[in-house]
């Protein structure tokens, strides 16, 4: 064998054990949904992201999902928030805003709707666990929660204020948002969350969470029926530093 092709079997043998690397540093959770915010174009990851499925969300641990977005890494994240501009929201204080004002923080988002009576108060009560464990000081801290309405004809600013209030959770850090139906079919398209009447006046949703880095791209999606409250501050933490 050549001293070339040596040099070639090594590096390949090289790059193949930091792909094992990071799918262990990963773990099992990190192999599902992969492929639902991230484009492999390294021949060994994409064999691995072919095979994982994109329906239920989760990630690999959200600092490898970061370091994989750096300018020379052969990834990226498929939303910007940059791209959602013309999508305008209004807060429970009755401010409006889009997810592209926001660039600068970290920003955890879910949808939700303030008449569910089933995973929403339990996702939110989660939530609200995470960012009461943060601490977080809004004259200090870039990291922000933004929950959107997935039913704009039926939440106005003051319900989801009457809602936040209600969970205790009426806090400058945490910003509920409500669009127009059409802005709100949008937002819902790009953030794959499918939507669905279900009887009476609940909607069927996935419960995703999304983490979305200081320079608006989304780099990770967690499950969120039950909240990985240790793990979202731990990563919530990680991205902000990650500057």
């Amino acid at each position: 064998m050549s001293a070339t092709k040596v040099t070639r079997s090594r590096e390949v043998k090289s790059s193949m054990g930091l792909s094992k690397a990071l799918l262990l540093a990963g773990g099992l959770a990190g192999l599902i949904g992969y492929a639902a915010f991230a484009t492999v174009e390294l021949p060994e990851l994409a064999a691995v992201s072919s095979v994982v499925s994109d329906e239920q969300g989760s990630g690999p641990d959200a600092r490898i999902a970061a370091n994989l977005l750096r300018p020379d890494a052969p990834v990226r994240g498929p939303l910007n928030t940059a791209e959602l501009a013309h999508l305008v929201l209004t807060d429970q204080d009755g401010k409006r805003f889009s997810l592209a004002d926001l660039k600068g923080d970290t920003l955890l988002v879910n949808f939700m709707f303030a008449g569910c009576t089933s995973v929403c108060p339990v996702q939110t009560i989660g939530l609200r666990r995470v960012h009461n464990e943060l601490k977080l000081d809004p004259k200090t801290d870039r990291i922000k929660l933004v929950s959107i309405t997935i039913a704009p004809l039926s939440d106005t600013p003051q319900q989801l204020k009457d809602f936040a209030k209600r969970f205790e959770i009426d806090q400058p850090t945490w910003r509920f948002g409500v669009a127009s139906q059409a802005d709100t079919d949008e937002l819902t398209k790009q953030f794959s969350v499918g939507v669905k009447p279900l009887d009476g006046e609940q909607l069927d949703h996935r419960s995703l969470l999304y983490l979305i880095n200081h320079e608006g791209v989304m780099i990770q999606q967690y499950r969120g029926a039950q909240v990985d409250v240790e793990r979202l501050k731990k990563e919530l933490r990680i991205v902000d530093a990650l500057r």
